[in-house]
């Protein structure tokens, strides 16, 4: 009885404090907005300041074959006039994409040299017939996407799918109900949300999205979400309801343990492939390479499910596996790292509650969502001038969501006794090991030479880059919450080329790889052309 009274006060106490806190930062936003946007509105406000890691192959840095070569074979941008700039560094396997954006121009591509096994995807690639999308959005805000895919005679299905440990997630589906196409077996992907996020943040744009595209391309699209999202739900049979503080006793490591196993398992057996296609953004990339490294660590019936063996493909978005600087320079996140310990401050429960009553009483308002923008842009330097402004209201309509204040403390917290992401990221993904090894390296590039004497984490090798999942990453040069050029570094000097392709994105920020007004052409399209999909013999009854 004295514990449950202790909790109470905590969660009391800490309303007050963040509420407080809250309204202070939320008027710091305001008029960081009306100098930035008002005062100086032909000023670009967003940090233009890279990691300070350096992209370098260190082991290989005397090899003077190394270098870039330019090439325009991705077409034109969405929003450019001239073609994508972009510097291939087959070495690497990285492509720099060093495109400035100008006005809309329709894009172009290119199918000649794709492979058979994609054909059917590539050939429903269509360019967009209206000379701007956001002319023919509906500008409503409603928060739920069956409103507007209705629209695009898209039906959105919804399972409600229950872990191992008792959470209801949510589970939607983009169904095809294309005449006479309907027994067509098409290749599944799963897509992944980021922290605070829901699944809506892939689909809010709706024609300008990446979920639409990757529909109307052929593909079987599935939109996961973790635990508890925007309605928290649970088996009562398996969490104790007297002892309600139980229900929060969870971070990321029970996402790559049962959200995200109960996501995968559930997509094929739904669709009956035996591996799918699994697409992160932000913390959905953590929660994924979490279980594709450390996957035997976190499955304990590695029997029964491995991440690892069931994935064709992994496409990372603005991955986030280092902390970036971001999180040493701004204010609230120096404040929020500083008390997340401390349950008199963050409590012990769900993680600013204030958020999610204020979005209960006005999601859907213009209000709302222009709240929401000012406060990101504030916190975190991130900005709609790669955006459809006509459209960014809808990028705001399904967040935030509830998380854990355990989760926020698996993010944040400076106890070095805890294997988080700010201080322990060098252990859950060490930097000098090789987390995918191939015994059979058929590349010849200098990058994949000599990795026989470098140590293993924890995965066995494998005879070839083909046994293990295709790496994809879009990595955003103006990304400052993570380090994502550190990434890159592991990449290429310690993976064998064969496993990975990367895009290195000089004007892209965190969220921009969602919601640019050219993200199909400089994310999506290239997804597609460099996707391993299997043929129809790896579907199981």
């Amino acid at each position: 009885m004295t514990n449950y009274l202790v909790h109470i006060l905590h969660e009391i106490v800490s309303d007050l404090m963040i509420g407080g806190f809250m309204a202070a930062l939320f008027i710091l936003a305001l008029f960081h907005n009306l100098f930035s946007s008002h005062i100086f509105g032909n000023k670009d406000p967003r940090d233009v300041r890279k990691s300070s890691t350096k992209i370098y192959p260190e082991r290989h840095k005397h090899n003077k074959s190394h270098g870039r070569e330019k090439s325009h074979n991705r077409g034109m941008s969405t929003s450019s006039t001239t073609p994508l700039d972009i510097e291939v560094d087959e070495d690497n396997n990285i492509e720099y994409d060093n495109t400035i954006t100008g006005s809309p121009e329709p894009s172009t591509l290119n199918e000649d040299s794709y492979e058979e096994n994609r054909q059917f995807y590539l050939n429903n690639i269509t360019e967009n017939p209206f000379d701007s999308i956001s002319e023919v959005e509906d500008s409503q805000l409603v928060p739920n996407l069956e409103y507007y895919y209705s629209q695009y005679n898209i039906e959105i299905e919804t399972f409600r799918i229950e872990t191992k440990d008792g959470y209801i997630i949510d589970l939607l589906h983009m169904k095809h109900n294309e005449p006479g196409m309907e027994n067509i077996q098409r290749y599944p992907l799963l897509l992944l949300h980021g922290l605070l996020q829901s699944c809506g943040a892939y689909a809010s744009t709706g024609r300008a999205s990446l979920a639409y595209f990757f529909h109307q391309a052929g593909f079987d699209v599935w939109l996961g979400n973790n635990r508890c999202g925007l309605n928290p739900d649970w088996n009562k049979n398996k969490i104790d309801k007297p002892h309600w503080f139980n229900k929060w006793d969870w971070d990321i490591k029970d996402f790559v343990k049962y959200d995200i196993r109960a996501l995968v398992e559930q997509v094929k057996s739904r669709t009956g492939f035996s591996k799918i296609t699994l697409i992160g953004h932000s913390q959905g990339t953590t929660q994924s390479l979490l279980g594709l490294i450390n996957g035997p660590e976190l499955y304990d019936e590695p029997d029964k499910f491995t991440l690892i063996d069931s994935l064709d493909n992994f496409i990372a978005l603005a991955p986030a596996i280092y902390p970036g600087p971001l999180l040493d320079e701004k204010m609230f996140v120096r404040f929020m790292a500083a008390s997340i310990d401390s349950p008199w401050v963050f409590g012990q429960k769900s993680f600013i509650p204030f958020m999610m009553r204020m979005r209960k009483l006005m999601a859907g308002t213009k209000m709302f969502s222009f709240f929401s923008y000012i406060m990101f842009n504030y916190m975190f330097d991130w900005n709609d001038k790669l955006w459809d402004k006509k459209l960014r209201d809808r990028c705001f309509l399904f967040s935030p969501v509830y998380v854990s204040v355990k989760l926020m403390r698996w993010w944040l917290t400076p106890d070095r006794s805890i294997t988080g992401f700010k201080n322990g990221a060098h252990k859950l993904f060490p930097d000098t090991k090789t987390w995918f090894p191939v015994l059979s390296d058929t590349s010849s590039s200098s990058s994949s030479l000599n990795l026989k004497n470098v140590p293993n984490h924890l995965n066995a090798p494998r005879e070839t880059a083909n046994d293990f999942p295709h790496i994809m990453l879009f990595a955003p040069k103006q990304d400052r919450l993570v380090d994502g050029e550190r990434l890159i570094n592991h990449f290429i000097n310690y993976e064998s080329r064969d496993i990975y392709k990367i895009w290195y994105i000089d004007e892209y920020s965190h969220l921009d790889v969602l919601w640019a007004k050219d993200v199909i052409e400089r994310i999506g399209k290239p997804i597609v052309e460099n996707m391993r999909i299997p043929s129809n013999e790896t579907v199981h009854n």
